[in-house]
């Protein structure tokens, strides 16, 4: 290992997460009309779209929480994935994909660190590089979704060069 990369941790956002995927939120009412309503319901369709060719597999998995650093980050080719922060807040690494020798490998000079909000959703396009989520309280899960078969057939997991360290206000 070369070393450290150090992260700041920022909030998530529409201008920070360009180029990595999509971000769901609750829609503000001032903001965005309801697909369909009601007395007593309102459906907002269309927040998010993944392109997978097969079925959707969805799970939860819970995580612990732990210093927030990582020595490899993980990779699905040709798959989405959602990350949806059920009750809790959780903070992740991740890059974009660059290319030594036609090669994937996550490009550490563009990485950020990511605080996803309880109740947020992100959706990677394929390829981007990222770390499972490093909850903020002691113990919290995420809904995940992807094609199916995805963790056992598109899951690339690279040791990094540089360990990250990810810095919560520095």
């Amino acid at each position: 290992m070369q070393g450290e990369k150090h992260l700041k941790v920022t909030y998530l956002s529409e201008e920070n997460f360009k180029g990595f995927g999509q971000i769901i939120s609750i829609p503000d009412e001032s903001s965005r009309v309801p697909t369909l309503e009601s007395s007593f319901f309102k459906f907002y369709g269309g927040l998010g779209l993944m392109d997978c060719d097969d079925v959707v597999e969805i799970g939860v998995c819970t995580f612990k929480k732990r210093e927030l650093e990582t020595e490899e980050l993980e990779q699905h080719a040709k798959t989405p994935e959602f990350l949806f922060a059920i009750d809790g807040d959780f903070i992740m690494p991740v890059a974009p994909i660059t290319y030594k020798n036609d090669e994937a490998f996550p490009d550490l000079d563009r990485a950020l660190a990511l605080r996803v909000r309880q109740g947020e959703v992100v959706i990677f396009d394929d390829g981007i590089w990222h770390w499972a989520p490093f909850p903020i309280k002691d113990i919290s899960s995420v809904l995940v979704g992807f094609k199916n078969g995805t963790a056992e057939n598109d899951l690339v997991i690279k040791e990094l060069d540089s360990k990250i360290i990810m810095n919560i206000g520095e």
